[in-house]
């Protein structure tokens, strides 16, 4: 009789012995088990004096685990768990590459929760390559416990207005950044729509002359085919569809020659290959410009 009172206490603890069998992580899944599977316990509980019976208990307790487990759509996170208790944790991040990203920012984006052997290496590139600077990313797993990050950032081109927002734009143009650094402020300036997808290309035909290029404040693509320089003492020079070097390096002779660009003009209009156009301020006139030493035959002036 006390041996029978023993077994129907111990069945009717299976809950509380499931509890303690899955542990503080797993004890929430025992609500999952249903009633039928608990009665069916304390039957095998009560046989347990046999061999076959403790046998058939512990058979039911393991498959009522496993069974707990699955409803509560929790196995695969127990036996990652598992995993990095077993010494297959993400322990070390190694990060190569970043400057303008930080590590926090880095670490965040990964996401880690779980073992190395479960992280998904695709996803986490995936999500870095969403950080503004990271143009490539390689995520790498070295075991038991090394993630190595090797990033290739974007490097600072020029500066492109869009509406009224200035940003930070790479040689393909991607931006990058707004601007709020007043590190970046020496960048050439690009205005207009499109103008940052033409910048790997355009870019070095309008720095080729050094001369013009120092006093370039910013380069205003005109109806999506042809460039305006403005220049920081406020001269305008109006370029060509074509042949941009070309006129620049006109520019540069003219001015070396005549010193076009000290002189009182508004206008530097280099759209025509046979001559070059100046437009005066107004109340200005082109004696007033030859009678500075240039040279009317080689300069038009018009108001």
């Amino acid at each position: 009789m006390p041996t029978v009172r023993r077994a129907r206490t111990d069945g009717r603890t299976f809950v509380a012995t499931l509890d303690h069998a899955l542990g503080r992580i797993l004890r929430p899944l025992a609500d999952f088990v249903p009633r039928r599977l608990r009665r069916a316990a304390e039957k095998l509980e009560l046989s347990s004096t046999r061999p076959i019976g403790q046998l058939a208990a512990a058979g039911f307790l393991f498959v009522t685990i496993v069974y707990a487990l699955f409803v509560g759509g929790q196995i695969g996170r127990v036996g990652d768990q598992l995993l990095v208790t077993l010494g297959f944790g993400i322990s070390d991040i190694q990060i190569t590459g970043e400057k303008e990203t930080s590590e926090i920012a880095i670490i965040e984006q990964l996401a880690i929760d779980g073992s190395l052997i479960s992280f998904d290496v695709a996803d986490a590139q995936k999500r870095l390559s969403e950080l503004p600077w990271i143009e490539r990313v390689s995520v790498r797993k070295f075991y038991p416990g090394t993630l190595s990050i090797e990033i290739n950032e974007r490097i600072p081109f020029a500066l492109w207005q869009r509406g009224g927002d200035v940003f930070v734009i790479d040689r393909s143009g991607t931006e990058i950044v707004p601007l709020d650094e007043s590190r970046f402020s020496k960048l050439p300036f690009m205005v207009g729509g499109g103008a940052n997808e033409t910048a790997d290309i355009v870019l070095p035909d309008l720095l080729s002359q050094p001369d013009i290029a120092n006093q370039m404040r910013a380069a205003v693509l005109v109806a999506g085919r042809r460039w305006d320089l403005h220049l920081d003492n406020g001269v305008t020079v109006k370029l060509p569809e074509k042949g941009l070097r070309e006129a620049l390096a006109q520019l540069v002779k003219l001015n070396a020659e005549q010193q076009l660009l000290l002189r009182d003009v508004s206008v530097i209009d280099l759209r025509l290959p046979d001559r070059v156009t100046v437009r005066l301020p107004e109340g200005r006139t082109l004696e007033d410009v030859t009678s500075e030493g240039a040279d009317p035959a080689k300069i038009k002036a018009r108001t």
